[in-house]
């Protein structure tokens, strides 16, 4: 818990002392998208509540929007002090099943907003992709500079991937070969018989979806779209007020990259992952005066910011929850 305010002071004083080095009244040029991008910040949280709350009342799991707020909130909150690559998928099922729900149908929530993650954000990486590649290929006119920038760019995001992904296969294939002993094995058993108990009750849910539940999904994917549309344009935001060209969809995709990379990095929140990622992927566009201010203060906004408000709004409403079950307790009949 300590490491992450040690670090969001670290960004500061990376931030004050790289300010320092320019003009800030020249490079700054539009400070009111660094307010813009302060509000977006919030956006993500809130859609994710509110997709969790529409389908927990689909499914008629009672889960109102305080207690979705709750759950998103508290699960920001964890996996911030855990290590990215254990995922937030067993912490979010953690909270759920705190607000009572039971744990295999917290599994089928959880099942549908990967599903409604996995294709905007496939889908939106399509269309960035799509757009960068026509807007500096088709558009602007032929600049080796840039054309390296973004193969430089793209090598070293595929080369961290790729070795991240080899050690994590290594790691597999030695908890499978028996090297770490038959206790880890057995462990991994009985995991594998639990998940095919659940998939009776998930696919039944999701049997429930597709049969009466189509507008619910379309519904959910809309709002899991603008949730990951606004949240990885926030670097573009912040290299705009900085006076950087607007590319946005260039540097949405770049975001999605430095997300990607810093979700597997075992670090709490991806703290070193993320800032590292942002100065080596965003490097061959940024002038180097600008890098390190930018990539702090995107840091700031893009993740401690909403880290604040969420652990905030968690105790605050943890709070309350507590304070009201005492006298739903004591207006129970008697026995």
């Amino acid at each position: 818990m300590w490491s992450l305010p040690v670090v969001a002071l670290g960004n500061v004083a990376v931030l004050i002392w790289s300010l320092g080095t320019i003009n800030l009244a020249e490079r700054l040029v539009a400070p009111p998208l660094l307010a813009l991008a302060g509000l977006l910040v919030f956006v993500p949280m809130v859609a994710n509540a509110l997709r969790l709350m529409i389908s927990s009342r689909f499914l008629g799991l009672g889960l109102g929007l305080v207690g979705a707020l709750r759950v998103t909130t508290g699960t920001m909150v964890a996996n911030s002090v855990t290590p990215s690559a254990a995922g937030g998928a067993p912490i979010k099922a953690l909270f759920l099943i705190g607000e009572g729900i039971e744990p295999r149908r917290a599994v089928s929530l959880i099942s549908f907003q990967a599903a409604e993650d996995a294709v905007s954000l496939f889908g939106l990486a399509a269309v960035a992709a799509a757009l960068s590649g026509f807007a500096f290929a088709d558009l602007l006119p032929p600049d080796p500079d840039l054309t390296l920038g973004i193969e430089n760019s793209l090598r070293i995001g595929a080369g961290i991937m790729v070795g991240l992904v080899a050690v994590l296969m290594a790691l597999g294939g030695v908890i499978g070969a028996g090297v770490l002993g038959h206790r880890i094995r057995g462990s991994l058993c009985k995991l594998l018989r639990r998940v095919r108990v659940s998939l009776a009750i998930v696919t039944s849910d999701w049997g429930k979806l597709m049969r009466r539940g189509k507008g619910v999904a379309i519904l959910n994917l809309g709002i899991a779209c603008v949730q990951w549309s606004v949240r990885f344009s926030i670097a573009g935001l912040v290299l705009r007020a900085f006076g950087i060209a607007w590319q946005p969809a260039l540097f949405w995709l770049l975001q999605y990259l430095i997300q990607t990379i810093s979700s597997i990095v075992p670090s709490p929140g991806g703290v070193g992952g993320a800032e590292a990622g942002f100065l080596l992927l965003f490097a061959p566009f940024v002038e180097h005066a600008v890098l390190l201010p930018a990539m702090s203060t995107w840091r700031l906004l893009f993740f401690y910011l909403p880290l604040m408000a969420a652990a905030l709004i968690y105790f605050v409403l943890r709070h309350r929850q507590r304070a009201a079950a005492p006298s739903l307790h004591g207006h129970m009949p008697a026995e």
